[in-house]
């Protein structure tokens, strides 16, 4: 059975929740493991202050007990602490709707489209749910899948590898643990295996927020230590590399995806091909310029998911038009991050580790951890 979820809630109603299901029973699951990923969600250096207004507080309300999953449906709740200061409009029966009303779309962001798409002639309703807050509770639903794929011995690390052009210097070919300790030992404010960029990247934040602007950014996600086969190339609709692009492109001003060095390999003439080579008893590739997925499918390798954000657009002082009069008018101040590129690589990890644990349960069709892991081990020596 594969993982399906939903989350639903506003960026300012009274809370967001969201329900997985489909993981099998005993999945250790502790509350740390929220707390510990939720914070590197709201951390980065540049994020606004609703990041340090919200503490993101989990509560579970089913599928959990004695910290292990039980194989029903887990549901999970994170109250908007914020709420009490928009309550008096966001309340589910608010009679003072008026005094929310945002009658300037803001360029950029989902306000025009939605109003024209549902009808509406507010834009509160749809920069509500179009916000990247939702994605809280996505990486909060993350967090038994993650720990399924750690139990199986699968590792994954997320990083930013560019702020506004400037790049970092990674290589994508050292040993799993080298990259980790290097993104631990430079903490959560850059995220980055890099030390001597922050300095830039720093210089380039502070500047940026002096002058009320916003940057894009580059991220990457790595899988180590998947089975190959994930996925398929019967159909279009199984085919890996689609499904993966196409959740981190649901991730908030997210505009491009690639698997691997997808540019790089466009602009080459034959380096696309890695070498197939005979290890032993085992059949490996000599290189990885695949990023991990052929054909639709995981081919053993480390997979290698990278995304390009683009500038925040919240107070970017574009012309916008007022829904009132129909009179050229600015967006009023909207509180914003200088920029969000490590959180949103914690939340691209975070989808992309529901699917793949998605795949691995689809593949091997078990209830249970202790089935799976024995399942597991066959795929992986075949």
């Amino acid at each position: 059975m594969k993982l399906r979820y939903l989350t639903a809630g506003e960026s300012h109603g009274p809370a967001l929740c969201g329900i997985i299901e489909g993981l099998p029973a005993g999945i250790r699951v502790e509350q740390s493991d929220f707390v510990s990923l939720l914070r590197r969600r709201r951390a980065g250096y540049g994020r606004g202050a609703r990041s340090r207004i919200e503490n993101d507080e989990i509560e579970v309300l089913s599928g959990i007990i004695g910290g292990l999953t039980t194989g029903s449906p887990v549901a999970l709740t994170i109250r908007n602490r914020d709420f009490e200061k928009h309550a008096a409009y966001m309340h589910p029966f608010a009679a003072d709707v008026e005094t929310g009303r945002i009658d300037v779309p803001l360029p950029g962001h989902a306000d025009l489209a939605g109003i024209t798409r549902y009808g509406l002639n507010d834009c509160r309703p749809i920069r509500e749910r179009a916000s990247a807050r939702e994605t809280a509770m996505r990486v909060a639903l993350s967090v038994p899948p993650r720990n399924l794929l750690k139990q199986l011995g699968i590792r994954s690390i997320c990083f930013v590898e560019s702020l506004g052009g400037i790049k970092a210097a990674i290589d994508y070919t050292v040993a799993p643990e080298a990259i980790t300790a290097a993104v631990e030992h430079n903490g959560e404010e850059f995220l980055t295996p890099d030390s001597a960029i922050i300095k830039s990247w720093r210089e380039l934040t502070d500047s940026c927020a002096a002058e009320n602007r916003s940057v894009g950014g580059t991220a990457a996600v790595i899988f180590w230590g998947l089975p190959a086969g994930l996925g398929s190339h019967v159909h279009y609709d199984r085919r890996l590399d689609g499904i993966l692009a196409g959740l981190v492109m649901s991730i908030p001003a997210v505009r491009g995806v690639e698997i691997g060095m997808a540019l790089e390999l466009a602009q080459s003439t034959s380096l696309a091909a890695d070498p197939i080579v005979a290890v032993g008893s085992q059949i490996s590739r000599a290189s990885n310029h695949a990023a991990g997925l052929e054909g639709g499918m995981t081919n053993g390798q480390p997979l290698i998911i990278r995304f390009h954000m683009k500038p925040l657009p919240a107070n970017a002082g574009v012309d916008s038009v007022d829904l009132k009069t129909s009179q050229a008018a600015r967006p009023a101040f909207y509180r914003s991050d200088v920029h969000a590129v490590a959180a949103a690589a914690v939340a691209a990890e975070s989808v992309i580790a529901i699917q793949l644990a998605s795949e691995i349960l689809s593949l091997c069709g078990c209830e249970n951890v202790s089935e799976l892991e024995k399942s597991i081990k066959t795929l992986v020596s075949a």
